[in-house]
């Protein structure tokens, strides 16, 4: 759940997140597990399901590229940001949740995914409180071209991504960081670093805590 520490938002950036009644059986809520590979941080049983089947046949290389990069540039491996959460995966019922939609005769929609996602609480990442935003290596991301910019970056390969879809994700705007200077209490040295929260949150400019942005959505299970 940052990008690389856990279960990250992904089918709710597309889908409705709500357990539908299409499906008879919905799975339980996924928990924390701290792996680098995103697919072995799902559930098991989610991993069975039609979307994360999909995401690892289809974009698994450039997924696991975004989480190597985020997992250069972050500071700390303790979940931030608002960035963590867990899912719950829908099978069976009229619409057979859990079976691709290009494998079912006469077709379904692609959308919803039946994929259902909620920010975790600290109860799910050991005690670990995410409002608190990520510090994350200020030099790093001047090198994607501004002060702060986490995203859009070279350093990820996206190379798998059909080339339409490509500048849709690289325009996608899901963090806000603001620069902070910080100092080692054991050495006194000041260093520079970005703090940074997932949308729809933003770090707060004097105390860094995440706080929602005003007028955005609530984010799922908030």
């Amino acid at each position: 759940k940052w990008l690389f520490s856990a279960n990250a938002q992904l089918a709710a950036v597309y889908s409705s997140v709500e357990k539908s009644k299409d499906c008879s059986n919905w799975s339980s809520w996924g928990s924390y597990s701290l792996q680098t590979s995103y697919m072995m941080q799902i559930s098991p049983i989610c991993r069975q399901h039609w979307f994360y089947k999909f995401v690892k046949d289809r974009y698994g290389r450039s997924l696991e590229s975004f989480f190597s990069y985020m997992g250069s540039v972050l500071k700390s491996k303790i979940p931030c940001g608002m960035c963590s959460y867990k899912q719950s995966c829908g099978f069976g019922g009229r619409k057979r949740c859990h079976i691709s939609p290009f494998e079912i005769k006469g077709g379904r929609a692609i959308i919803p995914f039946y994929v259902s996602e909620r920010v975790c609480k600290p109860k799910d990442l050991k005690g670990a409180d995410q409002m608190k935003s990520c510090i994350v290596d200020y030099y790093k991301l001047r090198e994607n071209g501004e002060e702060c910019q986490l995203w859009p970056t070279d350093k990820v390969d996206l190379s798998q991504v059909e080339p339409a879809f490509q500048q849709h994700i690289k325009n996608l705007k899901w963090y806000e960081c603001l620069p902070q200077t910080i100092t080692n209490k054991e050495t006194m040295k000041s260093e520079k670093v970005c703090r940074c929260c997932c949308f729809p949150f933003k770090p707060n400019p004097k105390t860094f805590v995440c706080e929602k942005i005003p007028g955005a959505p609530d984010a799922p299970g908030f």
